[in-house]
């Protein structure tokens, strides 16, 4: 029988210490068990592993049975993923579950919380942390973890470092949105997002004793706290700390006397955000907290009455026959309702941001518009040495370039000029000629003709790794739009939309811009280049 492989072994002694302290009948609440939930991936012939497991801390065990067999979901399919079949696991474990487990883990490197072994990675571990209730910003962590309504909750995380079973879900964020999606009616998280959590496991030791309501004043010029504890509980003595923050500067803050229920606290929260915990006074043991929060004292109302009488017209139709058509026409009217910002000082705050965003922008190139003058080359140059700029920032492990006009002289001035040996350069033309209406197409010899170009100009083509395909045949489909993508920068992948063909940058009046969903782009980008996988797909290839 196959057994697996060991993970590395790691020191998990204070880390148990850490979840034995916390976890400590009364402290935070009354644990006796704890409720597991797994997204385990299978592939054809190999071990279930880990995608990602939630352990939370609970209450009343007498109620659930804590040795039965894990409850698992039906069969999930992974578009793109092949050989993998994906599921959901629900069990219940006894409380001192965690600390065998662990304890196996620690001495003989395999994780077998619900009994059954589980393939896990190189696992760090990490914490305590501490997750409070989402405000008027959102707790990322709140995404994975269970109804952290209240008080918040102290995590601990064991860290997949290198994620290397998982790395199908990193390359291309839309198969981690499909399971999401599919595991969303077996388990209620949003894992679509939260890809620095996969191959992770997560301890939630939700604060069950008391429950903490943090709010503003009418006037908006103190914190309040009022405390709620659980029947059965002893009050304990608390402090509690509130403070705003504007640029980065401390505007106002505050720490309590000892209190049990209701204190308020003179922090003024009129026009910023505001934080608050809450801690045991005599030990500093974090009990609750809230991320910041925002008191609403202005509301934007826009009304759209419609006008009795409608737009009539006729255009044209998809199929290009006319069509009449009847078109309400609103009015707009916005009213506010609140006080109106006056202060000169935040005016003129958003006013130096907004010129600080654009400076930033333009050194990062992430939003530059060009402009020619008449006769001149220089935004020519100007240009193609942005997307150099780009190419040596985040091109370290592959750039790809996707565009319909795009030539073997094109290439030349850009992909060419990526410093790194080993780099995947991908390039993709559609082996259309840039319009020209004095001269006749010459599709017929475009491979050929680019092919001598490359051989002409290349060089030695030194620690270059470039591969060069077209559209040639019914397979794929054509495309307009014209990227410059970085599929395995650090944060994940980049995307620029040049604005025009490579051959014409800074000819024209046109912006190179960073895109967003920059996953889903590559993603896009990556199922053309499958597509385009026969011998007249292949134009040129450096090696």
């Amino acid at each position: 029988m196959r057994t697996l492989l060991p993970s590395i072994k790691k020191d998990l002694s204070w880390f148990r210490e850490k979840i034995a302290f916390l976890s400590a009948p009364g402290r935070l609440a009354d644990y006796d068990h704890v409720e597991i939930a797994e997204v385990i991936g299978t592939p054809k012939g190999g071990y279930p592993t880990n995608v990602l497991t939630v352990v939370v801390f609970s209450e009343n065990g007498s109620f659930r049975d804590l040795n039965g067999a894990p409850v698992l979901s039906s069969r999930i399919r992974v578009s793109g993923i092949k050989d993998w079949s994906f599921g959901v696991a629900r069990t219940y474990r006894p409380l001192h579950g965690i600390d065998d487990a662990l304890q196996e883990f620690e001495q003989k490197g395999e994780w077998k919380l619900t009994g059954k072994e589980l393939k896990v990675g190189d696992l760090e571990p990490h914490g305590p942390v501490f997750a409070p209730v989402n405000g008027s910003f959102e707790v990322p962590v709140n995404r994975l973890i269970k109804n952290n309504f209240w008080s918040g909750s102290h995590l601990f995380r064991l860290v997949d470092a290198s994620k290397e079973s998982l790395k199908a879900f990193i390359d291309d964020p839309r198969r981690l949105q499909d399971l999401s999606s599919k595991i969303g009616p077996s388990l209620p998280i949003e894992l679509s997002g939260m890809s620095d959590f996969l191959g992770d496991i997560v301890f939630q030791l939700p604060v069950l004793a008391l429950d903490a309501n943090m709010f503003a004043t009418r006037e908006g010029s103190d914190v309040s706290v009022k405390v709620s504890w659980r029947d059965g509980t002893t009050p304990r003595p608390l402090r509690v700390a509130a403070r705003t923050r504007w640029d980065n500067l401390l505007v106002d803050a505050a720490v309590s006397d000892e209190f049990t229920e209701e204190i308020t606290l003179p922090v003024d929260r009129t026009h910023d955000p505001v934080e608050t915990e809450i801690f045991e006074a005599r030990t500093g043991l974090l009990l609750a907290a809230s991320a910041e929060t925002i008191a609403l004292r202005t509301i934007a109302l826009r009304l759209n009455p419609i006008r009795a009488e409608p737009r009539l017209f006729s255009c044209k139709g998809a199929s290009g026959a006319a069509m009449p058509v009847r078109l309400d026409v609103m009015d707009s009217f916005q009213t506010i309702v609140g006080e109106a910002e006056k202060s000169a000082e935040r005016r003129w705050y958003r006013r130096r941001r907004e010129l600080d965003e654009a400076k930033r922008l333009e050194a990062t190139r992430e939003f530059i518009q060009y402009r020619p003058d008449p006769g001149s080359t220089a935004s020519r140059e100007r240009a193609l040495n942005d997307i150099r700029h780009l190419i040596t920032a985040h091109g370290v492990d592959g750039v790809d370039l996707w565009d319909p006009y795009l030539s073997a002289d094109d290439i030349l001035q850009t992909l060419f000029w990526s410093p790194y040996a080993g780099s995947d350069l991908r390039a993709i033309t559609g082996r259309e000629s840039p319009p020209n209406p004095c001269a006749p197409p010459k599709i017929s010899t475009f491979e050929a003709d680019q092919r001598a170009v490359l051989s002409r100009d290349g060089g030695n083509l030194e620690g270059l790794k470039l591969e060069y395909r077209c559209r040639n045949g019914p397979e794929g489909w054509a495309f307009h739009d014209r990227f410059l993508i970085f599929p395995k920068a650090e944060s994940g992948p980049l995307a620029w939309s040049l604005g025009t063909s490579v051959n014409s940058l800074g000819n024209a009046h046109h912006i190179l811009q960073k895109v967003g969903n920059a996953a889903l782009i590559s993603g896009a980008f990556n199922d053309l280049w499958a597509a385009l996988n026969r011998p007249q797909h292949l134009i040129w290839r450096s090696w």
